[in-house]
């Protein structure tokens, strides 16, 4: 069993198929029961997948292990969106989730992402007794399941729920988008009919990529950062003459947003669009609204968040940690917050009609994808006004760098940190509130602490460095300036500061 217990990452489990032997998997199905039953307290569970492949064996496993451990059952068989899942969840606030899937990796990749009840994330340190890890320690002395009686299995399907709620809360009705041309790639993953019923009803002008759900992922692997995957989407964006196009990973929990060019529209800038939106959401029951931007925001995009009316505040990358923060720290005003892989997060009212049924920190894309359509409809010129503020930046979108060896990837990091703060740069590693940032951000002519009132050098540039918690020995760099000589300057040099890992075989 111990041959994949690298398979238990910072924020969920994922690992190649070929890697899970037969008694692999159940053991693993066993493990995640036991969790849930034992150690979570938790009576009934809602377990759903995506369009993997190797999706219906794991369900089958987890099903089983779950009803044998006397625990309940909430599945629905068919393939749905990470999104769907998380609002199942959130209106079965007593129940635990697990949905299979394995997000945007290549196809042999099987995964499984978990929730407790109110949808609270379980990840690595997060979640009774600490969480994945003790999921993992279960999975290393496995044994036989017996629970007092057996669970109950019972069918959940809740896709009607999810686009009436997002639909709703986005403010987009019956045909209020009618007249818009609209483009959208699914890259065969789990999402599309969540977008197309809710589209259609919005009356939105539609064309379809890879909109039927395949395991084999034939358009390439299901992830919108890889150019190989996305170009024949760019391709049609340009030819469509298309008002807005769409981009999502494999479960739908990441939404790419593209230019009618194809150039992606940064998330963080697409974000500035939104936040006055969604200010009016919450602005009757939290006065002073705050968000959490990402490392790797740019800062023109976070002086524009703040502009609109929230209050910026930086925070570390990973899933289960930002919907924590977002939870904690719901009455100081956090509501929302966005990566830059294109993962959007915000406190959901559970009732939108009766707030004090409280929030769930969640992640929706249904919902901030009817509103950065409604938001380009109704404000067709603030929205050139961000295109000329993202043309008006340079951007190396963030890349990795893949160690054969893990403990090496720190001596690379204190290298590449070594050389930017010989190029005057300063580094921020920790939060406001004192937590670390996992990362190091590095910046020049930037303003420490940026607001509505910030002005930036005309040189400016960042740099943000991060190791993956994720995937296995994986460091990632991004830069961004101002000025496009700078910005390739600082790729550059990243690249040769790596260089000698290469030659010698370290990395790749």
């Amino acid at each position: 069993m111990d041959t994949c217990a690298s398979m238990f990452k910072a924020f969920d489990i994922r690992v190649k198929h070929s890697n899970l032997t037969q008694a692999s998997l159940y053991a693993l199905a066993r493990s995640i029961a036991r969790y849930y039953a034992e150690d979570a307290g938790i009576a009934s569970i809602v377990i759903a997948r995506d369009a993997r492949l190797y999706s219906p064996e794991m369900m089958e496993a987890l099903i089983d292990a779950f009803i044998t451990a006397g625990v309940n059952v909430l599945a629905n068989p068919l393939q749905i969106s990470t999104c769907q899942f998380y609002f199942m969840c959130m209106r079965n606030p007593e129940c635990g989730g697990v949905m299979i899937t394995a997000s945007h990796n290549p196809a042999e990749y099987i995964g499984i992402k978990l929730v407790g009840k109110q949808c609270s994330p379980i990840a690595s340190g997060y979640g009774p007794k600490g969480g994945i890890e003790r999921i993992r320690e279960h999975y290393l002395n496995d044994s036989d399941l017996h629970g007092k009686s057996r669970g109950r299995l019972r069918y959940l399907m809740m896709q009607d729920e999810y686009v009436d709620y997002s639909m709703k809360l986005a403010g987009v009705g019956e045909n209020s988008l009618a007249g818009m041309r609209v483009f959208a790639e699914f890259l065969s993953g789990s999402g599309g009919s969540d977008f197309l019923m809710a589209f259609d009803r919005a009356g939105a002008d539609l064309t379809l990529s890879h909109l039927v759900p395949d395991g084999l992922f034939p358009s390439g692997d299901p992830n919108p950062i890889i150019e190989s995957s996305i170009a024949p989407a760019r391709e049609k964006m340009r030819k469509g003459c298309f008002d807005l196009g769409f981009c999502f990973d494999g479960d739908a929990d990441r939404m790419d947003l593209m230019y009618p060019d194809g150039q992606q529209i940064l998330p963080c800038l697409n974000m500035s669009l939104l936040v006055p939106y969604i200010s009016d959401i919450f602005r009757a029951c939290v006065p002073r609204l705050r968000y959490y931007a990402d490392v790797k925001a740019a800062p023109p995009a976070v002086i524009r968040i703040a502009e609109a009316g929230m209050e910026p505040h930086i925070i570390r990358n990973g899933h289960s940690f930002i919907k924590e923060k977002l939870r904690e720290n719901l009455r100081e005003g956090f509501m929302l917050s966005g990566e830059e892989s294109a993962h959007c997060y915000m406190n959901f009212p559970v009732d939108i009609d009766d707030f004090t049924q409280g929030f769930v920190a969640s992640e929706n894309t249904l919902f901030f994808s009817l509103l950065s359509a409604r938001a380009r409809l109704e404000h067709a010129g603030e929205c050139g006004a961000v295109r000329e503020v993202q043309d008006s930046m340079f951007r190396s979108r963030e890349w990795s760098l893949h160690f054969r060896s893990p403990e090496l990837i720190d001596a690379l990091m204190h290298d590449v940190e070594g050389e930017m703060l010989r190029r005057g740069a300063s580094a921020i590693r920790n939060m406001d509130d004192g937590d670390s940032l996992d990362a190091v951000l590095l910046r020049s002519g930037i303003p420490s602490v940026l607001s509505a009132d910030s002005k930036l050098d005309s040189g400016w540039w960042q740099v943000a460095g991060r190791v993956s918690r994720s995937e296995d020995a994986i460091c990632r760099w991004e830069v961004l300036s101002g000025k496009r000589d700078i910005a390739l300057e600082l790729e550059e040099a990243i690249k040769t500061v790596s260089k000698p890992y290469i030659e010698r075989g370290a990395a790749y």
